[in-house]
């Protein structure tokens, strides 16, 4: 026997139909056997027993009465009253319905309770031209359909996901213990990858670690990822799985990541290691300030900025490419599509300026273009994919990475 998935539901909705269902069944007459009841096109069968569930003959659709409903069913001579006593279960019928009957007229001794159940069911009446339960249907279709489509696409977020209040993990998440436990974890991992980026070139050199360069640049790039990536991690928990993820669906995508993923370290490593062994064993690179020094550290602070406020905006939809719960139009946001991109583009900028290395940042602006414009192209194609006119209207407004240019 299949339980219907009406029957599941514990919300005000799902007993407002069952006892509107339920209030239907005491207008109609009943025969020894059962009684039957009319709703338009619909045909449904009442059966009571003593505790033993007696089975309709079509068990395609097979609901169990709520308890809420119980008392509103009128029981045929020689039932018990008493719903406890009893189990009730309502099947549909593929049969044509008979003519609808006229139902009896209330008598004095008809309680107060039935005749609000009949206006009750009288108020649940579907729209002219409509099925009965003609919104059940859709939402029942809708859902069906985002299942399916969840089962092609694991990457595709369903409208139950989208309002769900929170994952399966988020529990755990919102342990302080637990949380104060990934945030230092979080912590070493960053800084462990940036002295290897950022510190290991100084130490190739002897003496390499008395310039203050190396430092002041570990301290800028921590802050940056502390309060943009890690915060976001530490915040709302894990980034989607990797197998979710647009950007390493198909081996062009992969392939561009690794390039880029390769390249730009290795860029930094080449330039601070350059850098360092001018100041050790040159008089190129003087102590004094420079206009490589200003634009370096000023870009490298706005580029933190920016991504500190894009990050707060995003939220947890700070993640891989996959469809996000909403389409954020917010912060800065309102004026570009992609301001985690122009700030990793800027910071990238001021960090080859920095280091007085301006073929580095030419460089790093190639290829951190040629990347995120596929990137961007891809994060288009999902977004549109999930929020349609919306995102093509946002999308028409404003630009990638520049206000009014680019």
């Amino acid at each position: 026997m299949k339980t219907s998935y009406l029957c599941q539901g514990s919300s005000s909705a799902h007993v407002r139909v069952r006892r509107a269902l339920a209030a239907g069944c005491s207008r109609l007459r009943h025969n020894e056997s059962g009684g039957t009841f009319t709703i338009p096109n619909k045909l449904f069968i009442v059966k009571v027993s003593h505790g033993d569930i007696h089975h309709s003959d079509n068990q395609k659709v097979t609901q169990q009465a709520d308890p809420v409903d119980a008392p509103c069913i009128r029981k045929p001579a020689g039932q018990p009253a008493d719903p406890a006593q009893g189990n009730t279960l309502l099947s549909s019928s593929l049969a044509s319905p008979p003519p609808p009957s006229t139902p009896p007229a209330p008598s004095a001794s008809t309680s107060q309770k039935e005749l609000d159940d009949d206006h009750f069911a009288d108020v649940w009446k579907p729209p002219p031209g409509e099925q009965p339960l003609w919104w059940v249907e859709k939402f029942e279709a809708r859902r069906k359909a985002e299942a399916r489509r969840k089962a092609e696409d694991p990457a595709f977020v369903t409208t139950l996901e989208r309002v769900a209040p929170g994952g399966p993990g988020r529990a755990a998440i919102d342990n302080p213990a637990v949380r104060f436990l990934k945030a230092a974890l979080q912590v070493v991992q960053l800084a462990v990858v940036l002295a290897l980026l950022l510190l290991l070139p100084a130490v190739l050199h002897d003496g390499g670690l008395s310039v203050p360069k190396p430092f002041t640049t570990f301290g800028l790039y921590f802050v940056f990822f502390g309060l943009g990536t890690l915060g976001r991690v530490v915040r709302y928990g894990k980034l989607a799985p990797r197998q979710q993820d647009r950007q390493v669906s198909t081996w062009s995508t992969r392939l561009s990541f690794v390039a880029f993923a390769v390249v730009v370290p290795f860029l930094h490593f080449v330039a601070m290691y350059r850098f360092v062994g001018l100041a050790l064993y040159t008089s190129a690179m003087s102590y004094t300030l420079t206009l490589y020094d200003i634009i370096g550290s000023v870009g490298m602070i706005l580029a933190t900025i920016l991504n500190a406020l894009a990050a707060r905006e995003l939220g947890a939809s700070y993640d891989r490419v996959t469809v996000p719960a909403a389409l954020v139009t917010s912060g800065p946001y309102k004026y570009i599509q992609h301001p985690i991109y122009t700030s990793y583009m800027l910071l990238f900028f001021s960090y080859g300026m920095w280091l007085h290395s301006a073929p580095t940042s030419l460089l790093m602006l190639v290829v951190c273009g040629l990347y995120y414009r596929g990137r961007t192209g891809l994060e288009a194609r999902v977004l549109e994919g999930a929020f349609g006119a919306y995102y093509r209207d946002y999308a028409a407004r404003t630009k990638n990475f520049i206000p009014l240019l680019v």
